[in-house]
């Protein structure tokens, strides 16, 4: 029994082991192992936060390519829009003018017409009222000529008045007259009869 035997204390030392009638005594760890420590830990600490500024400057710098991209694009997408719209104003622009230029000849047509409508109507207008004022004329022509008429047949109802005054007078006159005829001939059947007497 010694050496050999693993449950003995001789053999545990000689093995180089500890069991649980021999326990390990904690080792006080020294200066330099907890300066290395340290020394350890801060270096790691270190390049954590060197990892972590990187990684912070990555993101700040893909954040702002990323700004700056979409900026770009922004740019760009309103600078096509821009051109797209001059483009589209201009082609319509182009459209419009083509449209009034093919307007412009029915529209001058159109206004032709209307004027030599308006110049027709103007021409009814002036003959209408031509034909009224020579209606008008013939009707004071009228009235004047009736005017005129009024006192010659005043004159006319004047001599007729004195004619149907006449007439009664005239009458007198034709009995006076026919006396003298009626006497004549009662001589003249008086002198017949006294021829035929005679005869």
């Amino acid at each position: 029994m010694g050496k050999g035997d693993i449950k003995t204390k001789r053999g545990k030392i000689v093995r180089g082991t500890y069991g649980v009638r021999r326990k390990r005594e904690k080792r006080k760890e020294t200066v330099m192992a907890v300066k290395a420590k340290e020394a350890k830990a801060k270096a790691e600490a270190k390049a954590k936060a060197k990892e972590e500024a990187e990684a912070k400057v990555k993101e700040e710098t893909e954040a702002k390519a990323e700004v700056e991209t979409e900026a770009k694009v922004k740019v760009e997408t309103e600078a096509k829009a821009k051109v797209k719209a001059e483009v589209k104003e201009e082609t319509e622009a182009k459209e419009v003018k083509k449209t009034e230029a093919e307007k412009k000849p029915v529209e001058i047509k159109k206004e032709t017409e209307e004027k030599k409508i308006a110049e027709k109507k103007k021409a009814t207008a002036a003959k209408k009222t031509a034909e009224k004022k020579t209606v008008e004329k013939k009707k004071e022509t009228v009235v004047k000529k009736a005017a005129e008429k009024k006192p010659v047949e005043k004159k006319k109802e004047t001599v007729v008045k004195k004619a149907a005054e006449k007439k009664p007078v005239e009458k007198k006159k034709k009995t006076v007259k026919e006396k003298p005829e009626k006497k004549s001939e009662n001589k003249a059947k008086k002198d017949g009869s006294k021829v035929s007497d005679k005869d």
